[in-house]
């Protein structure tokens, strides 16, 4: 019922957005946002000087460019260092933060399409993945115990990409073993917009569910009704970024293996405390590997894994499915062109201060942050 109407409500705004009267006052609202925009955001960055608009005729020098950098850095790191600001700097501890730019330093001019001249920045990825499948229960290395041995995975630019890969995976797999041409994905009405873009940018259908009122996790009776033909995965956040809560990814397991569809957990905000909660003896809900039906997980190593920003890993149960993540053309003039993520050409000096990052915190470390 609550989907039927606001597909009614989105057709009935459809319909009479287009009249000069609505027309008219949605302009007025764009022009208000402009103004506030103008004023705030700016202004103050034309305080900072002269906007470059074009090239300058001569470069600038090295000491001139660092000097501006230095001024405005001061100034704006002000807020943050404060504690003011939230979801946009997780660990501002200036000794970590220097061994991450250290560490980008070493490897910025590198670039992991090209293993062959940087194997290190490959080793460093590969380590990256396994170290994040193992803290989900997603690997068997090491001497250790795996609820789902063959996880696997890949490094991306951020939680968007991670989402929208895995989106991606599943539409091509449901797509090429069970013929669904039409894919249709449910989620709750708290799931990150992420999701909305992936389905935008693929031509999925998205559908919304809404969630139980006292908890703010998806309610599972509605997720169930919305299940379809053409469903081919659930998404579940752990935890979501509007309300914290963490969706019942075992009933949503359940509901996965029965159907035969996909479900991805969104673990971007709490795949580096959520895992050493458990191990401190936090009571937490089950949400890795360990549930039967997980197919993919997002987790990001820029938020709680406490790397700089610009990098995310996604996992998959198997390699099957990850495959179907890959973007392959054998027939480019060029050659063979093949990625894993949606980039290209990336930055291994992303991938090494993101290495850095986690070896230097160890299970301790973040153990210790979780506490």
């Amino acid at each position: 019922f609550t989907s039927a109407k606001k597909d009614l409500l989105k057709w009935g705004f459809d319909l009479v957005r287009g009249t000069s009267a609505v027309q008219s006052i949605m302009d007025g609202e764009q022009k208000k946002m402009e103004v506030s925009f103008e004023k705030d955001l700016k202004t103050r960055a034309r305080a900072l000087g002269d906007a470059n608009v074009t090239l300058p005729k001569q470069g600038m020098s090295s000491e001139k460019i660092l000097d501006l950098m230095q001024h405005a850095t001061t100034e704006e790191n002000v807020k943050w260092e404060s504690g003011l600001v939230s979801g946009a700097v997780y660990h501002g501890q200036h000794q970590h933060i220097d061994l991450l730019n250290e560490a980008f330093a070493q490897y910025s001019i590198s670039n992991p399409l090209h293993p062959d001249i940087w194997p290190s920045v490959m080793k460093f990825e590969a380590e990256v993945i396994s170290m994040t499948a193992n803290m989900v229960n997603g690997a068997n290395t090491g001497g250790g115990s795996a609820s789902c041995p063959d996880v696997c995975g890949a490094t991306t630019s951020g939680g968007t990409e991670s989402i929208i890969l895995a989106i991606k995976a599943h539409r091509d797999y449901w797509r090429d073993n069970f013929g669904i041409t039409k894919p249709e994905i449910v989620v709750g009405n708290s799931a990150h917009a992420a999701v909305d873009k992936a389905c935008d940018m693929m031509g999925i259908k998205l559908i919304k569910v809404s969630l139980d009122a006292q908890t703010f996790k998806i309610n599972i009776d509605a997720l169930r009704a919305a299940i379809g033909p053409n469903t081919i995965m659930m998404y579940a956040s752990a935890p979501s970024f509007p309300h914290g809560a963490i969706d019942p990814v075992r009933q949503m397991g359940q509901i996965a293996l029965k159907y035969n569809i996909g479900l991805h957990v969104d673990c971007c905000l709490g795949g580096f405390f959520l895992p050493f909660g458990k191990t401190l003896g936090y009571s937490l809900p089950d949400f890795d590997f360990t549930v039967p039906g997980v197919t993919s997980m997002s987790l990001d190593t820029h938020k709680y894994g406490y790397a700089l920003k610009g990098t995310s890993v996604v996992l998959y149960k198997n390699k099957v499915l990850r495959q179907s993540q890959y973007f392959c053309y054998a027939d480019w003039t060029g050659g063979m062109y093949t990625t894993p993520t949606i980039a290209g050409s990336r930055s291994g000096g992303l991938i090494a201060q993101c290495w850095a990052s986690l070896v230097s915190m160890g299970e301790e470390g973040y153990c210790n942050h979780t506490r």
